[in-house]
């Protein structure tokens, strides 16, 4: 018999393993109604582990159709995603937090920018992909009302911030932006190396549309031939001779 929570399960065609998962969850709600101590809302990973014995199932469960609309949610299990932790430096009092995806350029960014006190109130270290979830956490951070990022100009690149662009919405964060003075100077570069595959042109147009439309073209034409810019040719000497890039800081 299916509790109420799961009673949907009834109605739907289910595979042996989506079963077994299923009666897994409908044990532990049985053994915990009424228990207010272990309903309490709790990150995701310790239910996991409480309820699977193990603290990434979850993880890979929330991806299925097992959570599909009208499904199984978090709320139900009484569970809450935990976005990871934000790497962060505070440089000053101004209202913009700058995103820079990889740690070299973070730290010649943030040194610089300390020095020059501009509207970056904080510098971030994104780490790539990380940042898609991590973005949530700089609604924790005081006085922010603008979001710069600033990466490598190729398909992954660009994908990240439009990706965490979702999760900032939902947070209800303001919009990120591109940090348009650092990729100006970095498409200047004629730094190119190898992409790992070339990007469809329809697709390029997608990745580039969140950049400023003064430089959609070069870096769409980048992008479809295959190449790429990887964000430390903006280094050092380059930031501290040239101010252009942070014009828009």
């Amino acid at each position: 018999m299916w509790r109420h929570e799961l009673a949907w399960a009834a109605t739907v065609k289910l595979t042996t393993a989506q079963v077994e998962i299923l009666k897994t969850i409908n044990r532990w709600l049985r053994d915990t109604d009424g228990d207010d101590n272990r309903r309490a809302v709790i990150p995701m990973r310790e239910r996991s582990l409480e309820i699977f014995r193990d603290e990434k199932r979850l993880d890979t469960l929330t991806a299925t159709t097992l959570f599909a609309p009208g499904r199984l949610t978090l709320a139900t299990l009484f569970a809450k995603r935990i976005p990871p932790p934000l790497a962060c430096e505070r440089i000053g009092d101004g209202g913009t937090i700058l995103v820079i995806e990889n740690s070299d350029t973070f730290e010649t960014i943030t040194t610089l920018l300390a020095r020059h006190r501009r509207n970056v109130g904080y510098t971030a270290f994104g780490g790539g992909h990380a940042f898609e979830a991590s973005v949530a956490r700089i609604a924790k951070l005081d006085g922010v009302n603008d979001i710069a990022y600033y990466g490598d100009l190729d398909n992954d690149g660009l994908i990240i911030p439009q990706r965490a662009n979702v999760a900032a919405a939902a947070t209800g964060l303001p919009p990120i932006r591109p940090a348009h003075g650092l990729y100006q100077l970095l498409l200047q570069q004629d730094l190119r190396t190898a992409a790992l595959a070339a990007v469809e042109p329809l697709d390029a147009e997608r990745r580039v549309s969140w950049l400023a439309a003064t430089i959609r073209r070069p870096a769409a034409d980048l992008l479809v031939t295959g190449s790429r810019l990887a964000q430390e040719a903006t280094g050092n000497q380059l930031l501290r001779q040239d101010s252009s890039w942070s014009v828009d800081l």
